[in-house]
């Protein structure tokens, strides 16, 4: 059974109150997961940060004398969830700005003042003053994670990890000035992507699958119908430090996600003062080409997930059961981690 304009995966052979870790899966998956793990950290440690580099690509690094608003835009205009921000003053790498900031931004300002007090405001912050309007709403610290383009995957990997980002900026040095050159950003689904098209041993990812290796956070999933306001998703996006949302009708049945990247695209249309509309009408400005949503169970084999992974673009898959109702979520950062030892 499929969901309309859906994709489903199918075995070869997020606020959720539990996710797995180490200490809480059985012996056998541990054994399972460090086989893996051990397979892919070589592979891991067999390349650099440099072979990520792609031979031409477009990099968006913002100034941080640019006002708020102005680099808030450049993200929405360019369809990109993050860029690099540099203090041209210090010649130095100064932080990343993403979708996540968005999203804390407009929760803050829609709860506290009006939409238009809001753009006046942020019309007069510059980027560098950005941490201390970040920590007005939220602890949170800049993303100001980064590693040297000679830095292995490895290293790389352990070192988002270590954090809540999904990705970094390779930073390396001048050799005649010392400052600081913003190279290329890089991603956690890059380096998945990588992984799974270029890994020879195939054998073992297809052998195990995310239930053997207990891959993934499950249990009372943050969930919404499609009546639910935008501006309530935002807050459990904030509340519960998640970025997608099931959709369900009303038989618990999953029938969409709503993620941080459609704020993007709300902000594209200039609907950031409308955000009360039911998130049925937010999802019908996605575009034709939109990836859609993919789901898996959890028989399906790490192999596949990675496939979808590489072939889609997809950031996280709803885990479903045979009724096609949601029981978890397999994010990036899950199927990194179990791969790293």
């Amino acid at each position: 059974m499929d969901i309309p304009g859906a994709q489903r995966h199918v075995n070869n052979s997020s606020n959720v109150s539990s996710s797995i870790s180490d200490s809480s899966i059985s012996g056998s998956a541990v054994t399972k997961r460090r086989e893996l793990a051990q397979l892919a950290s070589f592979f891991l440690k067999q390349h650099s940060a440099y072979d990520m580099i792609p031979v031409s690509f477009r990099l968006i690094v913002l100034d941080t004398k640019l006002l708020v608003t102005k680099a808030l835009s450049t993200l929405v205009q360019n369809g990109v969830e993050s860029a690099p921000m540099y203090d041209s003053a210090l010649s130095c790498y100064a932080g990343m700005l993403t979708t996540t900031d968005l999203v804390n931004l407009i929760q803050y300002y829609y709860s506290n003042f009006s939409y238009n007090e809001a753009i006046d405001d942020l019309g007069q912050v510059q980027l560098e003053n950005y941490k201390e309007l970040l920590l007005r709403f939220k602890s949170r610290q800049t993303n100001t994670l980064c590693a040297n383009p000679l830095d292995t995957l490895y290293e790389v990997s352990r070192r988002l990890l270590a954090t809540d980002y999904s990705a970094l900026a390779l930073v390396d040095e001048d050799s005649d000035t010392g400052n600081d050159v913003i190279v290329s950003v890089l991603s956690i689904y890059r380096i998945l992507n990588f992984m799974a098209a270029n890994i020879d041993d195939k054998k073992k990812l297809k052998q195990h699958s995310l239930y053997d290796l207990q891959i993934g956070t499950y249990g009372s999933l943050i969930t919404s119908t499609m009546d639910t306001p935008v501006i309530e998703i935002i807050r459990m996006f904030v509340d519960n430090n998640i970025s997608v949302v099931p959709i369900l009708d009303e038989n618990g049945v999953v029938l969409n996600v709503f993620g941080e990247s459609d704020i993007i695209l709300l902000a594209r249309e200039g609907l950031l003062d409308e955000l009360t509309i039911p998130v049925s009408e937010a999802l019908a400005l996605r575009p034709d080409d939109y990836p859609g949503v993919h789901t898996c169970t959890q028989s399906d084999t790490l192999y596949s997930v990675l496939d979808t992974i590489r072939k889609t673009h997809v950031q996280r898959l709803i885990v479903v059961d045979d009724d096609i109702k949601p029981v978890g979520v397999v994010a990036l950062s899950d199927v990194l981690r179990a791969l790293i030892i």
